[in-house]
């Protein structure tokens, strides 16, 4: 892929995002992307893992299980369930992985025209449930090897970023409010519809002010946070290979599966079959 096309590319349909996470403050554009794979557990044991040489490409990796302490050239990051952790390409002293509960996770491996941080890190996103169905979407995408896959791949790669850039804060009072409604949802997302009157009644505000705080806080109305829980629940099932897609559905709460189909494929980008055949080939 050239560089120039890209660079066109990317200054006509994305906005250059200035990047303020951590060590990351710097403008870039994305001038490649290299492979995109998904880790399952058991591709590595428990225990140390000693990983030498040369990055050849920016790391960005979402853990969605496990638990593991890796060493990084001097540093100790603790990863976990919805953690993000950022490998800086170059040439590394040390790298090494501590396992303590097998898990799995999507690597995005990439290139910048300017360096985006010399230094690695992490970033706990269990709040934002819009990134984990990002990595899960710019994966099945890429092992589809469609057209335009590559382009749309990048496309979600800077949503990510995006994403990442948001502070997504909100007064703690104001917190306090839509607390009882965020904690129903994640207890109750797979028993079917949840009736957004019923968040706002719980939470004693209105409707309006309950989106409002929502996507202040998450940056989409209950519905939507909702949704994404059940269709990562989904993507999570699916991965197990134990169940079939009207089952996963059913699990999912919902009742047609030809449904769950059409909503699960708006948010990943591909049908649940095609969603467990890329997982499967891609192993």
């Amino acid at each position: 892929m050239h560089f120039w096309v890209l660079n066109i590319l990317t200054k006509v349909f994305l906005r250059v995002i200035i990047i303020q996470v951590n060590n990351m403050n710097q403008n870039f554009i994305i001038t490649g992307i290299n492979r995109v794979v998904l880790i399952g557990k058991n591709e590595y044991p428990k225990g140390k893992i000693r990983f030498n040489g040369h990055l050849f490409n920016n790391e960005l990796i979402y853990h969605f299980s496990g638990k593991s302490t890796v060493h990084f050239n001097g540093k100790l990051l603790d990863v976990g369930e919805n953690t993000i952790r950022f490998l800086p390409k170059g040439e590394n002293k040390e790298y090494i992985v501590e396992k303590e509960e097998l898990g799995e996770c999507i690597d995005v491996c990439f290139d910048t025209n300017i360096p985006l941080s010399n230094e690695a890190f992490t970033i706990n996103i269990r709040e934002n449930t819009t990134i984990g169905s990002l990595f899960k979407k710019i994966f099945a995408i890429w092992v589809s090897k469609n057209d335009a896959y590559y382009f749309e791949c990048i496309s979600l790669l800077y949503k990510i970023f995006a994403e990442l850039q948001k502070k997504n804060y909100i007064p703690q009072n104001q917190y306090n409010l839509i607390k009882p409604a965020i904690e129903y949802i994640e207890e109750n997302f797979l028993r079917g519809k949840i009736s957004v009157p019923y968040l706002a009644d719980k939470c004693g505000i209105s409707e309006v002010y309950l989106k409002k705080l929502f996507i202040k806080k998450f940056g989409i109305p209950p519905t939507k946070y909702t949704i994404q829980l059940k269709i990562n629940h989904a993507c999570d099932l699916l991965r197990t290979e134990c169940y079939s897609i009207t089952q996963v559905a059913n699990l999912c709460g919902y009742e047609d599966v030809y449904y769950f189909s059409r909503q699960f494929k708006n948010y990943v980008g591909v049908t649940p079959s095609a969603f467990e055949q890329r997982y499967k080939s891609s192993k």
